[in-house]
């Protein structure tokens, strides 16, 4: 008979508890309310009650202070010269012992010219000392420079025995042109444009009165002169008030200013 020796393993078991991992919701939720007060903080930062008032200084006189510019004019205006009419003497022989009366508007050619006479005339009879002699005034039919016609352009004869010539030139014909003139609008526009060249010196300070202007105006330009009167003022010496707008009153400046509760001023 075989006797089975007892064997016997003891096996310890231990069960340790796993730790939990802490949740990440309320690092998330923190994170997104430092965020939120941080842009408050930069939308909506604290400021200071302000006062707003209006007070008044002594105005400062800086001296007085010219400026001058000159402008061109420039013309737009459109003046018309309408052609002249050439002019001269017609001399008139007459040949006949009869005597000749002619009526005005008598028109005589030669040459390709034409001339026609501007009054009657009369024209004497010819006798054993000479010709009867006249003479009248006439104008080119044609106006411009084509009328002025050299002399002996006009010789010719009417009827039989009345020699007509023109024995100097016809002058003054000239033919029709324009020229560029200064309008009054032109100067106006002129004078405009100096007043706004000016008016930059003037636009950083303060003006007791508008400034004295003084206009010297040409045909081909206008130059202007500007005397103004520049003041300034002390604003109370606290680094909090902050000058909203000036205006000169007389020889006062009131001043639209705002500044922080805390620094309160006492006013007259």
């Amino acid at each position: 008979m075989r006797v089975m020796e007892d064997k016997t393993e003891t096996v310890h078991i231990y069960v340790v508890r796993e730790e939990e991992r802490p949740s990440l919701l309320p690092i998330f939720l923190s994170v997104i309310a430092l965020l939120a007060l941080a842009v408050v903080c930069i939308l909506f930062p604290y400021q200071q009650p302000e006062i707003r008032e209006v007070i008044r200084v002594p105005a400062v006189l800086f001296p007085l202070q010219t400026f001058t510019t000159s402008v061109q004019v420039i013309p737009t205006g459109i003046k018309i010269y309408p052609a002249t009419t050439a002019h001269g003497i017609l001399t008139l022989t007459n040949g006949s012992v009869v005597s000749f009366e002619l009526p005005k508007g008598l028109l005589f050619s030669g040459n390709g010219f034409e001339v026609v006479t501007n009054s009657d005339v009369f024209v004497p009879a010819g006798s054993a000392s000479g010709y009867g002699y006249a003479t009248v005034s006439a104008q080119a039919l044609l106006s411009g420079k084509q009328g002025n016609i050299p002399a002996y352009a006009i010789n010719t004869v009417e009827g039989t025995s009345i020699y007509i010539r023109n024995l100097k030139d016809f002058t003054g014909g000239m033919d029709s042109y324009s020229v560029t003139v200064v309008t009054a609008q032109d100067t106006q526009k002129a004078i405009e444009k100096a007043r706004n060249i000016l008016i930059q010196h003037t636009l950083t300070g303060l003006l007791e009165n508008p400034c004295k202007e003084i206009i010297q105006a040409s045909v081909t330009s206008v130059a202007m002169r500007w005397r103004c009167q520049f003041v300034t003022y002390e604003t109370p010496h606290l680094p909090q008030v902050k000058v909203l707008h000036a205006t000169v009153q007389g020889r006062s400046v009131v001043l639209d200013v705002v500044y922080g509760e805390r620094f309160q001023i006492s006013l007259k």
